[in-house]
């Protein structure tokens, strides 16, 4: 990274503008800079900052470094994650490319990144661990909608699911509740962390379903002790709509995966656990441990994130296994592991992605592979002591509400300045056209440079009486998409 001439920056805030002119041929800098000064380009482009050092972003918490490597074979999908360094995979929300260059960062304490369908438009949505509640987004990052649990109850953040139709959602929550656990050695007012899940309808929030994990499910159907007086037995972590429309819910903490009817709360089947209605054809070794991510793939397999807690030895793994629904078999169809091994004692996802490949996040490891196949085909880890929650892929486009941001330093001796310019979560920016003037009415272009990540650096030679900075960010077209202006005065 070129280091600014020096320490003083000039900042102002960005403005929109429109009827940007299009691309500009690249100007000489003749008649400006320094006197006596070479003619040569007015633009001269600079490596571009590493993530965590961005200029035009300065805020105390950045997007990791994200290293990759890849094949070819693996989605073109951006990387939608929140890394965080606490270990739990809370932490900035952040989208990257496949060669690992941050797009968009939003700072702050979120997990469970998504794109999703949002009254039939694409949006995002994440878990905001402040607020509480899952916060929508539409493609320019301004917040459209909040959804929580109603009836007073905290709001779950580990998952949240849209119906097919985009018309109803599956929110969960927890109630504490105090329970009976004497006919298992524990209290007889032990309290008990119980899961809870709501369908409502999108837009009103109406409550159209309630369900009660304590109502359906035995206490002793965990691998938690039932006798400290406080316990979190379920742990319910991963949301699906059925094929069928019942719902497929995940509980960590007894290694099931639970299909739920919708019309009746009643449990139709148990995957996995002490009380499998399934039959593992591999026996006890095939079933999951501690999963995460339960999700029925359009083959009607089921996959999920096994963490491997209660295995010897411990190591996770991405798991699809076909259902036989009439005799209750489950076989182990797949199985995932990242070389070398990987174990995340919880969090982590095994998500199948647009082109058919699975990709794995290997949770606290902070470690994701993609997979066609059995064959690896990229890879994917975040800077030493960080992890994501999860690790999802979505094709997404965005232009940003807010303009680009510009930081410009002061001259040097030789009348160059160093100019930063980022737009955080543009998607489809190509180069930037750089002018600069004393006034907005007077530019001079000075050059197009390339995109170069998430923030682009370049030398520029301004004519001495520039006061005033303008940076258009250009399609691969060379049409303009949006303006940032720096009055350096």
């Amino acid at each position: 990274m070129r280091l600014l001439r020096t320490s003083v920056l000039l900042r102002r805030s960005a403005t929109a503008l429109a009827g940007a002119a299009l691309l500009a041929p690249l100007a000489l800098a003749s008649t400006a800079g320094a006197a006596g000064r070479q003619a040569g380009p007015a633009l001269v482009p600079l490596a571009a900052p590493e993530p965590g050092a961005f200029v035009t972003q300065p805020g105390p918490l950045q997007a990791p470094t994200l290293t990759t490597t890849t094949t070819g074979q693996e989605d073109p999908g951006q990387l939608l994650a929140t890394p965080g360094n606490a270990g739990t995979g809370f932490g900035v929300a952040a989208i990257y490319d496949n060669s690992g260059q941050v797009i968009w960062q939003w700072e702050g304490n979120f997990y469970n990144l998504e794109a999703i369908t949002y009254q039939g438009q694409p949006a995002l949505v994440l878990y905001d661990t402040g607020r509480g509640a899952h916060v929508v987004l539409d493609q320019a990052y301004s917040e459209i909608a909040t959804i929580a649990m109603k009836n007073g109850q905290p709001t779950d953040g580990h998952d949240i699911e849209f119906s097919p139709d985009g018309s109803r959602v599956l929110v969960q929550g927890w109630a504490r509740t105090q329970t009976d656990l004497s006919p298992w050695g524990g209290s007889a007012s032990a309290t008990v962390l119980n899961p809870v899940i709501q369908e409502q309808v999108v837009g009103t929030g109406e409550v159209t379903f309630e369900w009660s994990a304590l109502d359906h499910v035995s206490p002793d159907e965990t691998t938690e002790s039932l006798t400290s007086g406080f316990g979190d037995l379920f742990h319910s972590n991963s949301l699906e709509y059925d094929e069928d429309g019942d719902i497929l819910v995940s509980f960590r903490n007894t290694s099931t995966v639970y299909k739920i009817d919708i019309a009746t709360g009643d449990i139709v089947w148990r995957f996995g656990g002490e009380q499998s209605d399934f039959t593992f054809a591999g026996g006890t070794a095939d079933m999951p441990s501690y999963q995460h991510d339960a999700r029925r793939l359009p083959d009607g397999s089921l996959s999920v994130f096994d963490n491997g807690n209660s295995r010897s030895p411990q190591e996770s793994r991405g798991a699809t296994y076909t259902l036989d629904e009439s005799s209750m078999t489950a076989t182990l169809t797949q199985e995932l592991r990242a070389d070398p091994a990987a174990y995340s004692p919880f969090i982590g996802n095994n998500r199948q992605v647009d082109n058919g490949n699975q990709l794995v996040s290997y949770g606290t490891t902070g470690r994701m592979v993609e997979f066609s196949g059995t064959e690896q085909v990229f890879t994917g880890a975040f800077a030493s002591g960080w992890s994501s929650y999860r690790t999802e892929r979505a094709d997404w486009s965005a232009t940003p509400a807010a303009p680009p941001d510009v930081v410009v330093g002061e001259a040097g001796e030789d009348g160059g300045r160093t100019l930063h310019v980022s737009w955080n979560g543009a998607t489809e920016v190509d180069g930037w056209r750089v002018e600069a003037g004393p006034s907005q009415e007077e530019l001079t272009p000075l050059g197009v440079t390339p995109k170069t990540g998430f923030e682009t650096a370049a030398e520029v030679f301004a004519p001495e009486d520039a006061d005033v900075f303008r940076v258009t960010a250009l399609d691969a077209t060379g049409d303009p998409l949006g303006s940032g202006v720096l009055n350096a005065s």
